[in-house]
């Protein structure tokens, strides 16, 4: 410590005053430093860092196991390939199933078809609204009119296989993305050769799908087409949609004739 003067001693206080008055209220440290005496510290360098390792990726990472989706082209050569590898109608049930390309939605359900193969094959273009709900192929009002419709030139369950384009239902009701319906309708052409009908009936947005026919399906209604399926030639006749025909009855008059044009193949 050192003797102060009055005049010091004032000051003194004062600097403290003014210490305290902008918050300083501890001492750093017990002695004085002269500040512009003291030199800068030196700063050592830094050792450069390593790069960062790379983690070796393996079979077990989610990268390495997540498959690439398939393009249009190849879900249809995969579809072609297991739909001609398939020698019945159960292996092509089974490879259909398991086919990823061909999936158009989030369906509860997978159904194939209704019934054992027969002389006369309907083939419908998706499940309704009703097969969503409970898991049974062909069993809503779409069915049953279907159903009235083999009635009227004498067929039945029995007698005339029913079968879906595509087994699925896509979202809504709504009709298959292009890529999807050229991959689903390999499988369809493989299920009509299997199936070996005498003829069979299109539904709907089936029949310019399997036709691969650039008219509209309206134009197509009553028709008769021989339809190539592998190495069998079969008789194939367009009809409307049936959940249209529910909802426009004049659609009944061009599916009468579509029967008509069946009933005489079938009877021929």
């Amino acid at each position: 410590m050192f003797d102060a003067g009055p005049e010091e001693t004032q000051a003194l206080k004062a600097l403290l005053d003014y210490y305290r008055a902008i918050g300083v209220d501890c001492a750093l440290d017990e002695h004085r430093h002269d500040r512009f005496a003291e030199k800068e510290p030196v700063v050592p360098a830094e050792a450069p860092k390593a790069p960062p390792r790379s983690l070796p990726t393996t079979a077990a990472s989610p990268r390495a196991s997540l498959p690439e989706p398939m393009t249009p082209q190849d879900a249809l050569k995969e579809a072609e390939r297991i739909a001609s590898a398939a020698r019945t109608l159960e292996e092509l049930r089974s490879g259909l199933a398991a086919f990823e390309g061909g999936q158009a939605s989030r369906a509860r359900y997978f159904l194939f078809s209704s019934g054992n193969p027969a002389p006369l094959m309907a083939l419908d273009y998706a499940p309704g609204e009703t097969e969503e709900r409970g898991g049974e192929a062909f069993s809503g009002a779409e069915a049953r009119l279907l159903d009235a419709m083999m009635a009227a030139i004498g067929r039945d369950r029995e007698s005339a296989y029913y079968a879906y384009f595509s087994p699925w239902r896509p979202a809504g009701g709504h009709s298959l993305a292009g890529h999807v319906a050229s991959a689903l309708a390999p499988f369809a052409l493989r299920h009509i050769e299997l199936a070996k009908p005498k003829a069979v009936l299109l539904l709907g947005e089936t029949a310019r799908i399997v036709l691969r026919a650039n008219e509209p399906p309206a134009k197509l209604y009553g028709r008769k087409f021989d339809l190539r399926a592998g190495d069998e030639t079969i008789s194939a006749v367009p009809a409307p949609a049936l959940a249209a025909m529910l909802k426009t009855t004049s659609l009944k008059r061009q599916a009468w004739r579509a029967l008509r044009a069946l009933a005489a193949i079938l009877d021929g």
